[in-house]
């Protein structure tokens, strides 16, 4: 076969960033309307949350969510009793990732499309790819910020945030549509 017959492979590198990573949902929307639809789907930490959700197929869901909730919505996140895990109520980010992003049984590997997120190895600075296991874990290790979202703990390895080595995932979607 001609590889000028073969259609490119599209892959669409979601970055960190809170508030701006929201945005993320946007554009997810606009390609789709478009006839364009990504591939590969590769996210760091706010980027993770929403491809994560997208291939999930929560993304109406979590933009529905988003819109609709409030700032005491939001504070209910935080546990101001400051303790050794960050502000966050663990327990309620769980809550939020298996009902917004991905069930908690739900795997990378058993997605329609390819998906990765990526973090932070804080013992070595290296950045983490994940490219199967469960989601929600995979999401929950890419947005772990110490302080705020606690550190994550994958086998000997403790992981966080992976905007801190690899704020937009480019070479992560490059790399996925070579092996695809």
């Amino acid at each position: 076969m001609n590889s000028s017959s073969v259609s490119p492979k599209i892959g669409l590198a979601l970055g960190s960033g809170a508030s701006r990573g929201w945005s993320h949902i946007g554009v997810i929307n606009a390609l789709l309307r478009e006839g364009i639809e990504p591939d590969i789907v590769c996210g760091t930490s706010a980027g993770a949350i929403i491809g994560g959700s997208y291939v999930a197929g929560n993304l109406e869901k979590l933009e529905q969510w988003i819109l609709g909730s409030t700032r005491s919505d939001v504070l209910r996140f935080f546990d101001i009793g400051f303790s050794k895990t960050g502000f966050v109520d663990t327990d309620r980010l769980s809550w939020f990732l298996h009902n917004y992003v991905a069930d908690e049984d739900q795997c990378i590997e058993d997605m329609p499309k390819h998906f990765a997120a990526v973090s932070t190895n804080l013992d070595s600075g290296r950045e983490v790819w994940f490219v199967e296991g469960r989601l929600a874990d995979a999401v929950r290790a890419s947005m772990s910020l110490p302080g705020l979202f606690p550190a994550v703990r994958d086998t000997e390895r403790w992981l966080v945030d992976g905007g801190l080595v690899n704020p937009v995932p480019v070479t992560v979607c490059r790399a996925l549509g070579r092996i695809s």
